[in-house]
């Protein structure tokens, strides 16, 4: 598939998810209210590139070569930094061509600009463009040029890869192969835009759907949510920092326990000082569930009558177990669970959460390389310093993120409750009809599970391609 067919597909489902969003919010009206943030859906099915650069570089001439009929919008931008409004490009457009005169040196002025844009801009979002390589002067060739760019883009951005096209516009020289790159790198960019907007829809229909479970405590006082925010907070940090000392004390008592076991391959070790650092970790874990639920029980019972709590979902699992955790919360009565889904606070579509997280993900970095290691480690001093430390230094900064990420869990849980009391309180309790609003949300989350699938095959197909 042409990567302009490309763009074309994903903007029809973009424009489809924006009708989905207008169905649900007329159907299920506070649904909106829980949304965070517009989704930028008609910047999505018609993305902008901004050709950037001084009055008389040739922006003009070559959007002319590039032509009209394209599935993007132009946008042509004066060098100095903003563009419509006092925006920032990179607050206007998606992609970004910044257009340089062959053979002409760069000011101050344009290098700062260029440093700016690729902060704005993320990776293969920015292309430079050298226009007028058919004036360049008899032995300078468009190739050393380039080149000779490219080590000034080096010195100046060095933590970027920024492509450089040589074209001339008047001629046509360049052109095609400009545009291809560009409806490469946007057609990427468009679907990372895509994805996140449909993250985002499941993440409300979720949210939505928790609220709809929960309708039962809207007795809930301000006073109390606000109690339940500060006891968990403050749990939540006397827990990690009890486990961040800990963590040290644990590693060595695991090493002591491996040293029987030298000489022995890398690899082996480092899985044997996983299993036994989970196996010290996971009684924490759980008596920390055990103490969330008492405080949520307690709190609770405060406003609702009967046995009603919230209780933290058994997803803690082990230490450094590679697969997704979440701070995941339900809803539960006395006679049945009504499951919530961990996209009540992180969801799907959130980066990976929850106190339990820290070592969830090791085998996308240190853990992987260290069990793809068949060497062999002989003394203590080589176990401590080739598994025991880097595995150490892995999980404290695990434990911090998942810190941070459970006080945000905290805060949308809280914020989800108060949610409940506000839309079921008895003065607009009457006006809902939880099972139709219920259909609706289901129906909405069929035809987004369908989306989702589309997109996918555009993949596959692109890859065929």
């Amino acid at each position: 598939m042409r990567h302009d067919e490309h763009i074309r597909e994903q903007a029809r489902l973009a424009r489809q998810l924006g009708a989905e969003r207008s169905n649900l919010f007329e159907q299920v009206p506070f649904a909106r209210e829980l949304e965070r943030g517009a989704p930028g859906l008609e910047r999505i099915a018609r993305p902008v590139v901004a050709v950037a650069g001084t009055a008389s570089v040739g922006k003009s001439t070559l959007l002319r070569a590039l032509g009209t009929d394209v599935p993007w919008k132009w946008l042509e931008v004066e060098s100095g930094g903003s563009g419509e409004g006092g925006l920032s490009v990179g607050e206007l457009a998606e992609h970004c061509l910044l257009v340089l005169a062959a053979g002409e040196a760069l000011s101050r002025e344009v290098l700062a600009w260029l440093q700016q844009l690729a902060e704005e801009f993320p990776e293969g979002s920015l292309q430079i463009v050298l226009t007028r390589c058919d004036a360049l002067p008899e032995g300078t060739s468009p190739d050393g040029v380039r080149e000779q760019l490219e080590q000034v883009l080096r010195e100046v951005v060095p933590h970027r890869t920024l492509p450089v096209f040589t074209v001339s516009g008047s001629v046509g020289e360049g052109v095609e192969s400009l545009r291809a790159a560009l409806a490469e790198k946007l057609a990427w960019r468009q679907r990372v835009l895509l994805e996140e907007a449909l993250k985002d829809w499941s993440n409300l229909l979720a949210d939505v759907h928790a609220l709809l479970e929960m309708r039962d405590l809207a007795k809930l006082q301000p006073e109390t949510l606000e109690r339940l925010r500060l006891c968990l907070d403050e749990l939540l940090r006397e827990e990690s920092q009890r486990l961040e000392e800990e963590l040290p004390r644990l590693a060595e008592d695991s090493v002591r326990e491996l040293e029987s076991q030298l000489p022995k391959t890398q690899r082996a070790l480092t899985q044997a000082f996983r299993e036994k650092l989970n196996a010290r970790v996971e009684p924490r874990s759980r008596a920390l569930r055990q103490r969330l639920d008492a405080v949520l029980a307690r709190e609770l019972a405060r406003d609702v009558e009967g046995k009603a709590s919230l209780v933290l979902a058994d997803r803690f699992g082990r230490l450094v177990e590679p697969r997704s955790l979440f701070f995941d919360w339900g809803f539960a009565r006395t006679g049945g669970l009504a499951g919530v889904g961990a996209a009540m606070l992180m969801g799907v579509a959130r980066k990976h959460g929850g106190w339990a997280v820290m070592g969830a993900a090791l085998l996308g970095g240190v853990l992987a390389g260290l069990l793809g290691k068949g060497t062999r480690v002989n003394t203590t001093e080589e176990l401590k310093r080739v598994v025991a430390a880097p595995l150490l230094e892995d999980s404290l900064k695990r434990l911090k993120q998942a810190t941070e990420t459970s006080h945000a869990d905290v805060d949308r849980l809280c914020g989800l409750l108060r949610k409940v009391a506000e839309i079921f309180s008895p003065a607009r309790a009457q006006t809902h009809d939880p099972e139709r609003l219920g259909q609706a949300v289901t129906q909405a989350e069929s035809r987004r599970e369908q989306l989702g699938r589309e997109l996918t095959e555009l993949q596959w197909k692109d890859a065929r391609t």
